[in-house]
């Protein structure tokens, strides 16, 4: 269903809109640097002469501060706002970025991206909460059309724009310009602190200590692994975001570099279609209003074509030698994936009970990102098998064999639509982990 314009003035007209649009940005930031690496890290490991399972480890240390802050998140979300703690998140990424202008070791990268994960953790969860509370449920794909396409322009000018940027700048002029955008954030939302609508009854549960958080990350880990339909959605939701953020956040342009024999300019701007790809599937959800009923069907649909792209992806490196049918299969793992990202999320809110979204969003968003600690780590491995004739280089094959073991596990996690079932999604009943 489409959107007329009246819709669209009366759903951005909305007094909340605008603190949304603020913290869609926020999101954006955490997208474009944790994808940063796969531009940042090639160069760095290939000037130090590291090897690709410890450019993955590196890679991966943001994924575990960030993975470690999820649950504590959400329920920071519920308690204080979204608002307020994603301001504080902004106040620690720019100081990450100002690690980078400094002496570049492989101890200094890592203590960037720790930093940063510790950062942007609170992001992510923050938009899930604010919009699912703001806004009407039915018009759910609308919202979150706007947070994941939005966001995903972090992704694109991650790639491209940022190795230009470097390779004009130097990676120390860069990355100073870049700690000023989240420290201005920050100063814009701590003025619009006192306007986020879930502040006021957020304030009631103020006076808990901090260590009371720690019970509710517990229920809400236990109400995840009792409710098989969450469970499903979990290993969707887990499997899809790791293998996405191994190809974008990583290898990518390492991959088109290597089997396409491509420029860096020309790796960089095809897997960055993927990117696009991830901005433009959800533009394509936003006039759809979802429904309980509706939404197994549609889950079922989006998933299978996500573990379909994967393997055309692999095709297109593997066997047609032309960088720019590699960048339209990567546009097309982007696409699909930005629609399950959609679906997932308001099937998620469907089923979660509204005084516990923050905290579930969080816990399943954490084993979502450890999963990709796995994924960068375990690609890293595969590949070092394959060197290629410099230190830090490696050959197309290995690249191959990494993402063919990516993509079996993506056709692997659909029999998690099994236990998804094909029953309305209602919040939990609390009988059995049933909905």
């Amino acid at each position: 269903m489409s959107l007329s314009k009246s819709t669209v003035r009366g759903l951005i007209s909305d007094s909340s809109f605008p603190l949304f649009l603020l913290l869609v940005g926020s999101f954006f930031l955490t997208v474009f640097f944790r994808i940063s690496a796969s531009v940042v890290l090639p160069m760095e490991g290939e000037r130090l002469g590291m090897s690709a399972a410890l450019v993955g480890f590196i890679s991966s240390v943001h994924f575990y501060a960030y993975a470690f802050l999820q649950p504590v998140s959400g329920i920071l979300h519920d308690r204080y706002g979204p608002v307020r703690v994603v301001t504080s998140g902004l106040l620690l990424t720019a100081a990450s970025c100002l690690l980078l202008t400094f002496v570049r070791t492989p101890f200094t990268l890592g203590a960037w991206r720790l930093l940063s994960g510790f950062g942007v953790a609170p992001m992510y969860s923050a938009v899930l909460v604010f919009q699912a509370f703001a806004f009407p449920p039915e018009r759910y794909c609308f919202y979150a059309a706007i947070n994941l396409g939005l966001s995903s322009l972090g992704a694109i000018v991650s790639v491209a724009p940022l190795g230009f940027a470097v390779d004009t700048f130097g990676m120390t002029g860069t990355f100073a310009l870049l700690s000023a955008i989240p420290l201005a954030m920050a100063l814009v939302l701590a003025r619009r602190a006192p306007s986020d609508p879930i502040r006021l009854s957020a304030e009631r549960k103020e006076t808990r200590s901090f260590l009371s958080i720690f019970p509710g990350i517990g229920q809400a880990m236990l109400f995840i692994m009792k409710n098989r339909r969450v469970r499903a959605l979990q290993t969707l939701w887990a499997v899809s975001s790791a293998s996405l953020l191994t190809f974008q956040g990583l290898w990518g342009v390492s991959w088109f570099a290597a089997a396409f024999n491509a420029s860096s300019g020309s790796a960089r701007f095809w897997s960055s279609l993927v990117s696009v790809g991830m901005m433009l599937g959800p533009v394509f959800t936003s006039g759809i209003l979802v429904s309980p009923a509706g939404l197994p069907g549609i889950i079922r649909k989006v998933s299978t074509a996500n573990a379909l792209s994967w393997f055309l992806l692999l095709a297109a490196a593997g066997w047609s030698g032309a960088v720019w049918m590699g960048g339209l299969a990567a546009f097309a793992v982007g696409m699909t994936s930005g629609m399950r990202g959609v679906f997932s999320l308001a099937a998620i809110t469907a089923v979660s009970p509204p005084g516990m979204r923050g905290s579930i969003f969080g816990a399943m968003n954490m084993t979502a990102v450890l999963s990709a600690v796995v994924f960068q780590w375990g690609t890293g491995i595969i590949i070092d098998h394959f060197p290629g004739e410099a230190p830090g280089t490696f050959t197309a094959a290995g690249y191959f064999a990494g993402f063919t073991v990516v993509a079996f596990a993506m056709a692997a996690s659909l029999f998690a639509l099994h236990p998804l079932g094909r029953e309305p999604l209602v919040p939990d009943t609390g009988e059995d982990g049933k909905s």
